[in-house]
């Protein structure tokens, strides 16, 4: 197993020994469960899914549990799952290894907790969708991936979420009535949006409250929107004025004195903000002053700004001797926050916590013989079909490349369109550079999107598509393999551009220096920009090793000098 998952495996630290010391062993039944599920995996680990045919590493053991999952635990009275601030990430895309997060993941965490007939109740923060396109490209996706998280959330039982930035961007009203206007469950929380009876009828609700199956715990939630995040949704809504928010103090205020006759034994609070105001001094503006202002909310679920939570929560101390506890899930869908709750029979502090930063590594992928009727994996597939069907790559209006609006050269005799050529089209001067290119990985990235499973039909989205072929989203670029066959594949011009003139033209300079402004860089600027150009395919979400020296371990494999062209 992976050492990162020791670390992060330890519980809640505190001074008060009898609120948070709790170091129980593994429950019987748990044990049964992860001894039954890694015996299923061994026997399937030669099917194990592999995204875009990518291997997974043969030195890593890979399970479908982890043994340290909860090392120490005994069985909670209830387990909180939280979730948050997923931008869009359903699956890893499949093109490095090893890459962590992603629903179906996520789901298999839940199912091994219910085989371990663990009482839990699920929680998202909310901006499950992207709130900016991939690379040059439109946000034509961002609704149509919100639906299928929430379907996904749905799968899994989830008890409520929240919204952000991402969902206001897309229009909340048109979010909603994709979603929850269908289908209630789970509920959208929206504890301090003023006039949501009036204009979100039916699709919104302040706060929700459930006693999760097999747990004596009755659980009572909402969720508020900072001043910091409202004065953000009010620059992206143009001051809607079905978007104004209540001062948080005053809901949760009336939230708390609405909670009453629901007799609830634990608050939880989904607070759409960050942790305290960048730069900010006690006291603090942001989810740390009202997590100390209120500790009927022992637990208070926060934005972060980075990728990877913290691996433990931030402690709140109050006067009365109450303990509250801030968590932070983390970005893109990567990690779940996980709060074990026990009850300790003191009226004072009714309850312990443990918390664990689980981290959705390829420990847990979906044993072959379980892929069959895997509700995520059919879902993946029904939304890559979608893309196909609705032909979303025909949804982006191309924009014009830098070397498009570039100044015609005055020197050249005839100007031409600047425009996409095809890799073909430089062999005859290029022969080297051409051959080593052929023998690249780089020549065949449109098949890995063919031949890729779980989701298939992987070369119909184009947020795929955009870093698989030449120009895609661009003037005279891919558009679709009939259409735009010689521009399959990352292709020279995917790195210089659009090569017309260059072709017309091979001796002018200017266009030397256009399509190839890295050669005329000094030698120790160079290498960077040529690596910073690579990361906007290269990024650290797709290629998971690139910035552990990727680009010196890569680039010479396919370096293509070109001497001729000096100046």
């Amino acid at each position: 197993m992976d050492d990162r998952l020791r670390e992060q495996s330890s519980p809640v630290n505190s001074p008060e020994d009898a609120v948070l010391k709790r170091q129980p062993g593994r429950s019987v039944t748990f044990m049964i469960a992860a001894l039954t599920l890694t015996l299923v995996s061994v026997l399937g680990a030669t099917g194990l899914a592999r995204w875009l045919r990518q291997p997974v590493d043969p030195n890593r053991v890979v399970t479908a549990f982890p043994a340290r999952l909860f090392e120490k635990w005994e069985k909670p009275d209830l387990l909180l799952i939280f979730s948050g601030q997923m931008d869009g990430y359903l699956l890893p895309c499949g093109c490095s290894h090893p890459q962590i997060g992603g629903l179906e993941r996520r789901y298999n965490v839940l199912q091994l907790i219910k085989k371990a007939d663990w009482p839990y109740a699920a929680l998202d923060l909310g901006d499950l969708m992207q709130q900016h396109g991939i690379a040059h490209l439109a946000n034509h996706q961002a609704m149509l991936k919100y639906v299928y998280s929430v379907r996904a959330l749905r799968q899994m039982g989830y008890l409520g979420i929240s919204f952000g930035e991402s969902e206001v961007k897309q229009n909340l009203l048109n979010v909603l009535a994709e979603t929850s206007l269908q289908d209630p469950v789970p509920a959208v929380l929206a504890g301090n949006l003023i006039g949501w009876e009036k204009n979100f009828q039916g699709m919104l609700r302040p706060w929700v409250t459930s006693t999760p199956t097999g747990s004596s715990i009755k659980l009572g939630v909402t969720a508020v929107t900072s001043p910091t995040i409202a004065s953000k949704i009010k620059q992206i809504s143009g001051n809607d004025a079905t978007l104004r928010f209540e001062r948080t103090p005053d809901a949760l205020d009336r939230i708390l004195k609405e909670l009453e006759p629901e007799k609830i034994d634990l608050a939880v609070l989904l607070y759409q903000g960050p942790l305290s105001r960048t730069g900010g001094k006690p006291p603090y503006t942001e989810a740390m002053a009202c997590a100390q202002q209120y500790p009927q909310f022992p637990l208070v679920v926060c934005l972060s700004d980075a990728d990877e939570p913290c691996s433990q929560p931030t402690e709140i101390a109050h006067k009365d001797g109450r303990r509250s506890y801030i968590i932070s899930p983390g970005k893109r869908g990567k990690y779940l926050a996980v709060v074990g709750v026990y009850k300790t029979g003191n009226a004072q502090q009714p309850f312990s916590f443990k918390y664990e930063r689980v981290e959705l590594t390829e420990d847990f992928l979906t044993p072959a013989d379980q892929e069959k009727n895997h509700p995520i994996v059919e879902l993946m597939e029904e939304y890559t079909r979608q893309l196909k069907n609705d032909n979303y790559l025909q949804r982006h209006a191309p924009i014009r490349h830098e070397l498009q609006v570039l100044p015609p050269v005055p020197d050249l005799e005839h100007q031409v369109e600047v425009k996409y050529v095809g890799s073909q089209r430089c062999k005859s001067c290029h022969k080297e550079a051409y051959d080593i290119w052929k023998k690249s990985g780089h020549s065949h990235a449109y098949q890995t999107l063919v031949d890729a499973t779980r989701p298939s039909n992987r070369q119909y989205d184009p947020e795929c598509i955009v870093c698989h072929t030449v120009g895609f989203g661009y003037q005279t670029g891919f558009v679709n393999e009939s259409l735009t066959e010689h521009l399959k594949d990352v292709g020279c011009e995917s790195c210089h551009g659009p090569c017309s003139t260059h072709v017309r033209n091979p001796e002018n300079k200017e266009w030397h220096k256009r399509i190839n402004p890295w050669k005329y860089m000094p030698a120790n600027k160079r290498e960077l920009a040529m690596d910073l150009f690579c990361q906007k395919c290269h990024d650290a979400d797709n290629d998971v090793n690139w910035t552990n020296g990727g680009f010196k371990r890569k680039w010479p494999k396919i370096a293509h000098p070109s001497p001729k062209q000096e100046p």
